[in-house]
């Protein structure tokens, strides 16, 4: 199952299952408005949802055209993202554009921050800077969006080792 969010006026966009081939879509606003509403309700709405998606795949369910212009951010605002920086090497560099000294850890301390999620721009939108000189850091991201996760949670704690 494909979801998108189309931008509709609203901030917070429109939800819409789209097709494999991202040709078609179908409104799902009878389901949950947003992205946000259908994750707050995620375990009664989810089968709704992918059936919507058979319906669209197999041509029983009503359909529009979809146009990736239209696309809002999934999420144009999230409660919060948390971004792990993994790659030594974009540590580093980032690090050296700054002209800050690397952690006396970072090579066994993962880095982790927390960023601003009031807005999210859409995956065709330009980026909106205040001065051009400031230079824009743009980089590709993969969300995983969770459930609520308790405070003191350890993901090495699930894994067997």
């Amino acid at each position: 199952m494909k979801l998108a969010t189309l931008k509709n006026g609203r901030r917070d966009g429109q939800l819409v299952v789209v097709s494999k081939d991202l040709h078609w879509y179908s409104d799902v606003g009878h389901i949950a408005p947003t992205l946000q509403a259908a994750l707050d309700d995620w375990e009664t709405l989810e089968p709704r949802l992918t059936e919507v998606a058979t319906g669209l795949e197999i041509g029983l369910q009503p359909k529009q055209r979809f146009h990736e212009h239209d696309a809002h951010s999934p999420l144009p605002r999230a409660y919060q993202w948390a971004d792990g920086s993994a790659y030594l090497n974009h540590v580093e560099l980032v690090r050296k554009a700054r002209g800050a000294e690397l952690a006396p850890g970072h090579l066994t301390d993962p880095l982790i921050y927390q960023g601003g999620s009031d807005t999210f721009c859409g995956p065709r939108e330009a980026i909106k800077l205040k001065d051009e000189a400031f230079d824009a850091d743009f980089e590709a991201e993969i969300a995983v969006i969770t459930g609520d996760v308790p405070q003191g949670w350890s993901m090495m704690s699930h894994y067997a080792v």
